[in-house]
């Protein structure tokens, strides 16, 4: 499942919704600093002009509150433990592609089955 809205335009509104509650906390340049960042480059990551890192990404997620392992893949990256795994076993790959084509639901029950023990 991707999503229409940018990564940019998800963590703006994000923070902006958060901002709302917490002005100061919330602005630009006091995110940036709690992240390590600069307040110019989160503004170029809120305008999609910046790809933050995995890392960013998931600090960014819990500050804001919001799901990492939708805004990773958002950001175009695979998380690291992802990306092992498939280095360690390339066969999963072809796992993913045939999951790939198949309708939410039956990847969610595919899941559960391997997740339960069933497979």
């Amino acid at each position: 499942m991707t999503s229409d809205i940018s990564l940019g335009a998800t963590i703006r509104a994000a923070r902006l919704r958060k901002a709302e509650l917490e002005p100061r906390r919330f602005s630009v340049r006091s995110l940036a600093t709690r992240l390590g960042a600069s307040a110019s480059w989160l503004s170029m990551v809120e305008r999609d002009a910046q790809r933050p890192t995995e890392v960013m990404v998931r600090a960014l997620a819990k500050e804001l509150d919001l799901d990492a392992e939708v805004l990773v893949p958002q950001a175009g990256r695979v998380a690291a433990d992802v990306a092992a795994m498939l280095l360690d076993r390339p066969a999963l790959a072809d796992a993913v592609r045939a999951l790939g084509a198949l309708p939410d639901e039956d990847v969610a029950r595919a899941i559960r089955r391997i997740r339960d023990g069933e497979w």
